[in-house]
C-alpha cells in the first residue's frame, strides 16, 4: 500500500485540499458539505490497445459504390469492387425506338481516398448469378461469379470533387440484345430482366495503385443508360430509357466487396475475430490500427482501473479523458484521418455493442483544436462513465472499448495510433479523482 500511494503521489500533477470545498462538476449522489476532499490527477494507470479485424461487415446496407485499389507500406493493397443488380422504373419503348448507344453513368458522391492524381480503371463485368444473399444481408467479403473477361473498362483521372460523374460506353452487342427484349415486351417486369441479365461487377484493374473512389447509388445519378431516338415529321426526338440499382425487393441487391491483403503484413495472423494483436508484439510497432470496410479496428482496455480502491477513503471519479496520438509521419492530404471517431463497446468476444454515452450524450473521440494548433494531433475520448461502469462490474469481464470511423462500412479510411508504450507518444489515461471522508 505504501508503494502503491508514493506511486500515486509521485505521478500527481495537482492537489487541493479544503474543508468545504465547492465541486459543482461533481455528480457522485452524495453530500460533502463539512468533509474534507482531496482532488487528485492521476496519470499513471495502464492502457492497453490492441488490434483485431472483424470477419465480415455489412455492406448491402449502404448508399455508397466503391471502386478502386491503392498500395501503402502498412496495410498493404486495399481493394473495393462493386456487385448490383439493375431494373427499369418503367419497361415502356416505342416501338420506332431505334437505339443509339449503351453507357453506364456514375455519379461521384464526394468521397476519396488516396492519390487521385494517379490514374485509375474500371472494369465492366456481367454477372453470372442472381444478386441474392444467403442470408439478409451482404458483407465485404461477399462475391458474386462473373465473367472474367469485362465487357468494357474506362481509365481516368478522379476528379471527384470537380466533376459529376464518368461516362462509360458499353458495347453495341450488350446492350441492344436487351433494348430490343423490352421494345418488344419480351421484357416486362424485374424478373423476367433478371433471366436475361444478373446484373453487373465493377471491378479496379488489378494492377491499380491511385485511390478508391465513392459513386452514388441512387436511381437518379447511376444508371445504365440507353440512347435512343424515335422518328419525327421534322426532325428525330432524342430519348433515353434507365436501368437502376434494384431498391424495389425485399432482400439487398447491391453491395460492396472490400479488402485488404493480409498475407506477408503485420495483420496476417488476425484470422478468428477473437484474435488480438497487443500493440506491445514486436510485429506491431507498439501501435494498434484501424482500416474501414476492411474490418481493423482498435480495442482498449484499462486492466489496472481497479487498483483505484487502494487510494485510501472514499473516492469517485470527477473526469477521466483517454489521450491517443496517430503518429505524423502515417496520415497525409491523401491519407486523411478523420475529426472525430466513434466509440463502442465490445464483449470479451469482439462482438461489437453499444455507443458509449455519457450525461452529455453519445461519446466520441475527438481531436483536441487545443493541441492542433501547436502542431499535435490528439484523440481525447471522455471515458469517465464508463470507468465507473468497470469499477461496479461484478463478476469481472473482459471486456474493452473500440473506436472507429463513422461509415465504417463504406469507406476505407484507415488509421494508425501509438500504443501505451511509444515514446514520447504513448497512449494516456488521464483521471481527476475526488477522496473525501479520508481516514486519518
Amino acid at each position: 500500500m505504501k508503494f502503491l500511494l508514493f506511486t500515486l503521489c509521485a505521478s500527481i500533477t495537482f492537489i487541493s485540499c479544503s474543508e468545504q470545498e465547492d465541486i459543482p462538476t461533481l455528480e457522485v449522489g452524495q453530500d460533502f458539505t463539512n468533509s474534507n476532499v482531496r482532488i487528485l490527477s492521476i496519470d499513471t494507470f495502464a492502457v492497453e490497445l490492441s488490434t483485431y479485424k472483424f470477419d465480415s461487415i455489412v455492406t448491402s446496407s449502404t448508399n455508397r459504390i466503391l471502386i478502386g485499389q491503392y498500395k501503402d507500406e502498412v496495410f498493404d493493397t486495399t481493394r473495393a469492387a462493386s456487385f448490383m443488380e439493375l431494373t427499369a422504373l418503367d419497361y415502356s419503348i416505342s416501338d420506332e425506338a431505334e437505339l443509339d448507344s449503351v453507357a453506364l453513368i456514375l455519379n461521384y458522391d464526394g468521397y476519396f481516398y488516396s492519390d487521385t492524381l494517379k490514374v485509375s480503371s474500371i472494369q465492366v463485368h456481367l454477372l453470372k448469378d442472381e444478386v441474392r444473399p444467403n442470408d439478409d444481408a451482404f458483407y465485404n467479403t461477399s462475391i458474386i461469379p462473373y465473367d472474367e473477361n469485362f465487357i468494357a473498362s474506362k481509365n481516368f483521372f478522379p476528379e471527384p470533387q470537380k466533376e459529376d460523374s464518368i461516362h462509360i460506353t458499353i458495347p453495341d452487342f450488350i446492350g441492344r440484345p436487351l433494348f430490343e427484349k423490352m421494345q418488344s415486351g419480351e421484357i416486362n417486369d424485374t424478373d423476367e430482366l433478371r433471366n436475361e441479365f444478373k446484373g453487373l461487377a465493377l471491378l479496379p484493374g488489378r494492377m491499380d495503385d491511385s485511390s478508391i473512389i465513392g459513386f452514388a447509388v441512387d436511381n437518379t445519378e447511376t444508371y445504365l443508360r440507353f440512347f435512343y431516338r424515335t422518328p419525327g415529321e421534322f426532325e428525330d426526338d432524342e430519348q433515353t430509357f434507365d436501368l437502376v440499382v434494384n431498391s424495389t425487393e425485399t432482400f439487398p441487391t447491391f453491395f460492396n466487396a472490400i479488402r485488404s491483403n493480409t498475407a506477408g503484413t503485420i495483420f496476417e495472423s488476425l484470422t478468428d475475430q477473437e484474435i488480438n494483436l497487443s500493440s506491445q508484439d514486436q510485429k506491431a510497432n507498439n501501435r494498434s490500427y484501424i482500416q474501414a470496410g476492411s474490418g481493423l479496428i482498435t480495442r482498449i482496455q484499462f486492466p489496472t482501473i481497479k487498483n483505484i480502491f487502494e487510494i485510501p477513503g472514499t473516492g469517485t471519479i470527477l473526469e477521466a479523458t483517454l489521450r491517443i496520438k496517430p503518429p505524423p509521419q502515417e496520415f497525409n492530404d491523401l491519407l486523411p484521418i478523420r475529426d472525430s471517431l466513434l466509440v463502442n463497446k465490445i464483449d470479451q468476444n469482439n462482438i461489437l455493442g453499444s455507443q458509449l454515452f455519457n450525461g452529455l450524450g453519445d461519446v466520441f473521440a475527438i481531436i483536441n483544436q487545443s493541441d492542433k494548433e501547436f502542431n499535435e494531433i490528439v484523440y481525447e475520448i471522455p471515458v469517465g462513465v464508463y470507468l465507473e461502469e468497470e469499477l461496479s462490474e461484478a463478476p469481472e469481464t473482459d471486456n474493452a472499448i473500440v473506436i472507429f470511423p463513422k461509415n465504417y462500412n463504406n469507406t476505407v479510411d484507415r488509421i494508425i495510433l501509438e500504443g501505451e508504450n511509444s515514446e514520447d507518444l504513448e497512449a494516456q489515461l488521464i483521471i481527476t479523482y475526488a477522496i473525501y471522508d479520508e481516514n486519518e
